[in-house]
């Protein structure tokens, strides 16, 4: 079986209607958000697209991510389907690797698709044209392989891996950059902001949309330090997950229901 056979069925199997409508309609309501936030807010409009690209679609993508990398493993084994996927003649570590990749391009096409709603919603018919927006398409593709590669990686070692998925997306990654020190380093929201070049709030800033988006700490680090570091996260955690999947064994879960 050709390997790029294995990404494309999931490439296929990811974009669905019947999945890609729910993140589509996801997509409607971050844009009703946004609109909502510039109407109401008195944030600069120079600075009402990086708060809410870090606030409302950074974290999207981190959702996105954590359910599309279940997917990958863990679904198969909680609907008992396990059995089927490793019947196929193909490595182990190859089926792994193409899956985990077909993952991150759905999550980083839901991911740009929300940049561009919230786009629209700050810059109306200009929103193509916001700089913003093409330094936040580098963050999501990234981002996407970061994030998939290292929840692909705790759905094989642990269970009700979703659970921990998300208290990481949604606690660590909300905490760790507003953090005061160097712990804003471990966070993988504080590389994506070296990385989207995002300008520090000012004084005039709305302070709830400024924490979401992980702005109110110190970030010192570099677009090319952020770059090297979410290649190697990716490459890395993305290693152990092949390594993993091909040294041990993965049957239905008797539980699962």
């Amino acid at each position: 079986m050709n390997i790029a056979y294995l990404y494309t069925s999931m490439v296929k199997e990811l974009f669905r209607f019947r999945r890609m409508a729910i993140w589509l309609v996801i997509c409607v309501v971050l844009y009703a958000m946004a609109l909502a936030f510039v109407t109401y807010s008195r944030t600069p409009s120079t600075e009402a697209y990086p708060q809410l690209s870090g606030s409302l679609v950074f974290r999207f993508l981190s959702l996105v991510a954590a359910i599309f990398s279940t997917s990958v493993v863990a679904q198969e084994v909680e609907q008992k389907t396990i059995v089927y996927l490793l019947t196929r003649p193909i490595q182990r570590y190859q089926m792994i690797a193409m899956r985990t990749l077909a993952a991150a391009t759905a999550t980083a096409t839901i991911g740009m698709v929300a940049a561009v709603t919230v786009s629209f919603a700050v810059k109306g018919g200009s929103f193509l044209s916001n700089e913003f927006l093409l330094r936040d398409f580098k963050g999501i593709i990234i981002g996407s392989l970061a994030y998939c590669s290292l929840f692909v990686f705790v759905s094989l070692v642990i269970n009700k891996a979703m659970i921990a998925a998300l208290l990481y997306a949604f606690g660590w990654e909300s905490m760790a950059p507003n953090m005061q020190g160097s712990m804003y380093q471990l966070s993988i929201t504080s590389h994506l902001q070296a990385i989207c070049e995002r300008p520090a709030p000012t004084t005039d800033a709305n302070p709830l949309a400024s924490f979401m988006s992980g702005a109110m700490g110190t970030n010192l680090l570099t677009p090319t330090q952020s770059w090297i570091t979410m290649i190697l996260l990716s490459a890395t955690m993305l290693g152990l997950a092949m390594l993993w999947f091909t040294k041990f064994e993965y049957l239905p879960r008797e539980d699962a229901e």
